[in-house]
C-alpha cells in the first residue's frame, strides 16, 4: 500500500471517528453553466426547449481511492406555464465510500418588463454507500473495520430563488430534510446555503468579447467558501440561428476563458468551445492551496457538455443582460 494512500485512507478515517456527523455538498467547478445542480430556481433558467449538461470531475487523480463525481442535468422551459422542470442524477465516490442521488427540480418562473423571478423546489432521494475491505487499512486493529459495510437511503429536499435581470442572483439552502445521527457510518448533511450573483456586459461596441464577474459563497453551520472569478466569452460574427425554428434563437458565443478563486482552497483556470451554437464543451484545471492538496501536483481535472435547443425568442427581452444564454 502507498504512504499517500495510507495517509488518505487516514484522513477519511479520523473525519468519521471524530463525531464530525455532517456532510458538505460536493463541489463542481463549472457550475456557472448550470446552476440547476444546486439551486431547484435555476431549473430552466436559458429558458430551452430541451436541455443536457454533463459534469465529470476528477480530483487528485495520482492518488488511490481519489474523489470523482459525475452529475447528470436534463430540463426544459414550458412557456405556457411559466415552468420548468428538471431532473438531476449525481454521483459521488471518495475511497470506500460512495453516495448517489436522484431528484426532480421544478422552477416557477414570474415575468416583469425586463426581468424574472424564478422560485424552485426538488425532492429527491440519496443513497449513501460503504464498503471497506480490511485489506485497505494500514491498521488491522482499527475499529473503523467493524463497520464493513453500509447501505443507507434517505429523502430531501431543496428550495431556492432566482433573479435574472440587468444581472443575475441565486439562494439555495439544500439537504432541508436531513437529519443527524451519530451512529449511522454515512453522516447527514447539514443545511447547506449557497448565493451567487453575476453578470455579463459587453466589452467594447464591437461586440465580438463579453465578460461576466462571479462571486458566490456557502455557508454550512459555521463552514464558510467564497469564490470570485472572471469568465470572457469570444463571439461569433453572427448568430447562427439560421437552422432554428422560426420562435427561437441561439447565442453567438464562439468560446469561454476564465479563472476563480476560491478562498483558502483553490485557483481554477477553466476554458470551453461551442462546437455549434447548441453544443458546448467545456474543461477546468483546478491546483488546490490547502495542505491535504499536496497529496497530489496533478491537480484537478473537470470536464463539461451541454447541449440546449433554442430559447424562445420571447424571453430574449427579458433578461437583457442574458441575451446570449450559456
Amino acid at each position: 500500500m502507498s504512504m499517500k494512500f495510507r495517509y488518505f485512507i487516514v484522513a477519511i478515517q479520523i473525519f468519521i471517528c471524530t463525531g464530525m456527523v455532517a456532510q458538505s455538498d460536493f463541489d463542481l467547478s463549472q457550475r456557472w453553466f448550470n446552476e440547476a445542480v444546486y439551486n431547484p430556481a435555476a431549473t430552466g433558467n436559458t429558458f430551452s426547449s430541451v436541455g443536457v449538461c454533463v459534469h465529470s470531475r476528477a480530483q487528485w487523480l495520482n492518488t488511490e481511492g481519489a474523489p470523482i463525481t459525475n452529475a447528470v442535468t436534463v430540463d426544459g422551459y414550458f412557456d405556457k406555464i411559466n415552468s420548468a422542470a428538471g431532473l438531476v442524477v449525481l454521483t459521488d465516490k471518495i475511497g470506500y465510500i460512495s453516495s448517489w442521488s436522484a431528484k426532480f427540480n421544478y422552477a416557477y418562473y414570474i415575468g416583469f418588463e425586463h426581468s424574472s423571478l424564478s422560485v424552485g423546489l426538488s425532492g429527491y432521494l440519496i443513497n449513501r454507500n460503504k464498503r471497506l475491505d480490511p485489506s485497505m487499512s494500514a491498521d488491522p486493529s482499527d475499529p473503523a473495520l467493524s463497520y464493513s459495510h453500509r447501505n443507507d437511503y434517505s429523502p430531501d429536499f431543496d428550495f431556492g430563488l432566482e433573479f435574472k435581470g440587468p444581472f443575475k442572483a441565486g439562494i439555495a439552502a439544500r439537504h432541508l430534510l436531513s437529519s443527524q445521527s451519530v451512529n449511522s457510518l454515512h453522516p447527514s448533511y447539514d443545511i447547506n446555503l449557497w448565493g451567487y450573483i453575476s453578470s455579463r456586459f459587453e466589452l467594447s461596441n464591437t461586440g465580438t468579447v463579453s465578460l461576466e464577474p462571479v462571486l458566490s459563497g456557502t455557508l454550512r453551520k459555521n463552514i464558510y467558501r467564497v469564490e470570485g472569478g472572471l469568465i470572457a466569452y469570444f463571439h461569433r460574427s453572427s448568430d447562427g440561428s439560421s437552422n432554428l425554428k422560426k420562435n427561437e434563437e441561439t447565442n453567438n458565443d464562439k468560446f469561454w476563458l476564465g479563472g476563480m478563486f476560491q478562498y483558502k482552497d483553490q485557483v481554477s483556470l477553466l476554458g470551453g468551445v461551442y462546437i455549434f451554437p447548441q453544443l458546448a464543451l467545456g474543461y477546468s484545471f483546478n491546483y488546490g492551496i490547502t495542505e491535504l492538496s499536496s497529496l497530489s501536483k496533478i491537480g484537478t481535472h473537470e470536464i463539461y457538455l451541454s447541449w440546449r435547443l433554442g430559447r424562445k425568442s420571447y424571453k430574449k427581452d427579458c433578461c437583457p443582460a442574458y441575451k446570449s444564454c450559456k
